[in-house]
Formats: C-alpha cells, structure tokens, sequence
C-alpha cells in the first residue's frame, strides 16, 4: 500500500485536534477495502501518542507519516480478519479490549478534570521554596580546562611517562592555539575528534581523583601540569579557567518551580479523583472472591500436574 502525494496532503492538511473542545474537521478516508477504512481521525488519534512538543513537527514530516498510516492500516485490516474469525467472541480477549477502553476513557476524564482546576498564580510560592531551600538552587565550582592524554593502554608506563614528560616541556608555555594544535596531534584521547583536547566547563567533581586534585592546585589561566597519572594515562592538563560556586537565579528556576507546584495541585486532583471512586459507598467489593483468585494460582502450582511439566 502506497499512500500518494495528494492524500498525504489531506493528512496533514485536515488533522483533527482530539483535545476536548476542539472545533473538529471533516474525517476523510486515508485507506478503505470494503467495509474497513482508515481515517483521519484514526490518524490524529494515534497522534496523541505522540510528545507534544514534536507533534506538529510529526504531522508535517511525510517520510513519518506514511508509514504510521501504513501500519495503522495493516493493524486495522489484521484486527478486522480477527473480529470475522470470531476472536473477539472470546472472554478473555473481550476483557482485555474493555480494560484497554477503560484505560483510554480513564486517562481522558481525568485529563478532562485536570482542566476544571483553577490554578492559582504559583510565583509567590516558587520565590518560597527558593528562599528556603538554597542548596537545591547551588551550582557547583566549576573549572574549564584542556589535556593531552598519553595512554599506557598502548604503551608501558614507563614509555608513556616519558612521553608525557617530553609533551610537557612543548606546551608548558604554550598558549591555547598552540596547546589545542598539540592536542590534536598528540593526544590519545579518543573524545579529541569532538572537544580538540579542550573539556569546557564541568563541574570538579565530574573528574577522578589524581585529575582533580591536579586542576585544584591551578589558579592562573594558562598554567600547565607536569603529568597527571590516572588509570587511562598520563594527562598534561591546562587551566583555563574557574567558575565559583554560585546560586542560580530566581528567573532561571521559576517556570520549573511553577510547574512542580503545578503538578502537584493536579495529582492531588487525580488523588481526590480516585478515592472518590474507591470510597463509593455503592460499591461493594467480593474479597473472599479475590482472595481465591491468588488461593486458585497456588493450588494449582501445588499440584502433581504442575510439578510434571
């Protein structure tokens, strides 16, 4: 099945948005054999599935559209020889299409609650939690350095400290052109093809011990280590430079505080939702039908039948 251009464009130019209250479109056929179609609005349904910040990009991108719509079409056509074969007669299989309606609707109605909640303005509760939790707004001392790694996994120790120490004397005043041209050169560090030798701005303790007691040590950019020995090799490390530990603005974790305290007005909405299901005075739960339901299952492990298989 191949989907043609002037179709793809009725895909992408009637997509119907599922999202309650929406003004829907026409729903067109994509696909029909006899009584079995695919429509739009199957396709938008399965665009739901989708992250919303990638959705439209989804929608507009041909070379994902037409395969969803082929695979929405086999899934269609497979589950319709099913139906005809009788298989949805069968109980079990009943079941699991209602749990997977159930799910469905569930999920949509409390989505559907979700936006009756009137959210409070939540900035006076995010400028709160920033004020009385500062260690969670600290960002660590951070240092910008560049390496030279002469490996021993190639070489022995004693090869590949001389290395490093020869290394060492061409660079220890070299500026950083020259110290990257080095790097490029020299270095056994595979990252290099990416980062030219330079590791950027990380945090101290993103590096391993011998490499981070060296960079504590170096105050003045552009001074170099001698080597450095860690379990890869010998580092000649460069200083670049330090970032202190610092907090971060408010104005840069504020729509983050917002949208947890936001979340959690919402899952208690969904909390309160749930109970008041559980706690239905009209609903009447069978325990001692449930508790055979694990009694059953371990009989039947128990029996001479179970054990022979």
């Amino acid at each position: 099945m191949k989907l043609g251009s002037a179709l793809l464009a009725t895909v992408i130019a009637f997509g119907i948005s599922t999202a309650f209250g929406a003004e829907r479109q026409p729903d067109l056929p994509l696909v029909v054999n006899g009584d079995v179609s695919l429509t739009t609005v199957d396709f938008e349904a399965y665009l739901q599935k989708v992250p919303d910040n990638i959705r439209e990009d989804f929608r507009k991108n041909a070379k994902r559209v037409r395969p969803t719509v082929d695979g929405l079409w086999i899934q269609r056509a497979v589950a319709a020889k099913a139906r005809a074969a009788g298989l949805a007669d069968d109980p079990v299989l009943a079941a699991r299409l209602r749990q997977a309606t159930d799910q469905i609707l569930a999920d949509a109605y409390l989505q559907h609650e979700d936006k009756k909640l009137k959210i409070p303005d939540l900035t006076p509760r995010a400028e709160e939690i920033y004020k009385t939790r500062p260690e969670d707004f600290k960002l660590p001392e951070q240092v910008r350095v560049q390496h030279i790694l002469v490996a021993t996994s190639c070489r022995g120790r004693e090869e590949a400290l001389q290395r490093a120490k020869e290394i060492q004397a061409r660079v220890a005043q070299a500026d950083e052109a020259a110290f990257l041209a080095e790097a490029e050169k020299s270095s056994d560090d595979t990252s290099k093809a990416k980062n030219k030798g330079d590791l950027g701005m990380a945090s101290v303790s993103s590096f391993e011990a011998p490499f981070a007691d060296a960079i504590a040590k170096m105050k003045k950019p552009g001074e170099v280590s001698g080597p450095v020995e860690t379990k890869y090799g010998f580092h000649i490390i460069r200083f670049v430079a330090r970032q202190p530990e610092r907090m971060k603005p408010f104005a840069e974790v504020k729509e983050q505080l917002i949208a947890g305290e936001r979340q959690k007005l919402i899952d208690a909405e969904r909390t309160r939702q749930v109970n008041l299901v559980r706690d239905d005075p009209r609903t009447h739960l069978y325990l001692e039908n449930v508790e055979a339901l694990s009694e059953a299952q371990s009989q039947a492990a128990l029996s001479p039948d179970s054990k022979s298989r």
